[in-house]
């Protein structure tokens, strides 16, 4: 592992390199290029990548309320696709009006649709605002994914709790970005191994697209700093491996699942 690496959307983030091309090709220099993931912290991903999810999640959970209120009303989803979410409220969930469920159901929905809207326009926000609502409001979502995080449950995204027994204080956590491979000439990595500076760097390179491969400030010498032991480097080859050698499949349809769930259930009585 190496200082002065690169990720996508991690700009003035400290980043490590974590080397996948095999250490015998390197030690015997059977090697045209280095390639390497992108090695972030914890504090910085839960920012970017996991706060991608954490609103994803945030969206599902909020469609899937107001879905299941339409289904309720008998109401198509459809009906979405062609009006607001406002214009449906103000129609089919009038306030005050029928009886004492309906009222019950038309002040939830409105509600609902009170809340889609604020989310909507807290994600046009920071980041960091961003997450700070989820920290205030959602912390148990928050937990949750870094919990999934930490047992290797989240696709694309290996946990690590630190990187060096040497660290001082408590565990704060990395997380390696398994879809971001980089690479590196051969010329870069066998400098790199013996510390690179900036000016060697440009130098080398001299704009070339590998240029791209590191970021090294004026006063920063990238090198390696450890070495990731046995398992746990098995263990992350074996998970980005797995990433792309996997075959997706569309989502189960909900409406299908359900009646088949209703089916087992009524089949019983």
């Amino acid at each position: 592992m190496f200082s002065c690496a690169k990720a996508s959307r991690y700009e003035l983030c400290e980043i490590h390199g974590l080397t996948i091309t095999a250490r015998c090709d390197v030690a015997q220099q059977k090697y045209p290029v280095l390639n390497y993931l992108p090695l972030v912290k914890l504090h910085d991903w839960i920012r970017r990548d996991g706060l991608d999810i954490l609103v994803e999640r945030e969206s599902r959970n909020m469609k899937g309320t107001l879905n299941k209120m339409l289904k309720q009303a008998q109401i198509s989803e459809a009906l979405l696709r062609a009006v607001s979410l406002k214009q449906v409220a103000e129609t089919h969930f009038p306030i005050g009006k029928g009886n004492k469920a309906h009222k019950e159901a038309s002040r939830r929905f409105h509600e609902l649709v009170e809340e889609n809207r604020s989310f909507e326009a807290l994600l046009k926000k920071s980041p960091n605002e961003v997450f700070s609502w989820f920290v205030e409001h959602r912390p148990k979502d928050v937990e949750a994914l870094v919990r999934q995080l930490s047992r290797h449950q989240v696709l694309g995204h290996y946990f690590l709790e630190k990187i060096s027994e040497e660290e001082d204080g408590s565990a704060t956590g990395y997380v390696c970005l398994l879809r971001e491979v980089i690479t590196l000439p051969r010329s870069v990595a066998e400098r790199l191994g013996r510390g690179l500076d900036q000016g060697t760097y440009q130098s080398i390179c001299a704009g070339e697209v590998f240029e791209n491969g590191l970021c090294i400030q004026k006063n920063d010498l990238a090198m390696p700093v450890v070495e990731i032991g046995s398992p746990t480097i098995e263990h992350i080859l074996q998970s980005f491996a797995q990433l792309f050698g996997r075959i997706g499949v569309a989502d189960p349809v909900e409406d299908v699942i359900g009646g088949i769930v209703e089916h087992c259930i009524s089949s019983d009585r």
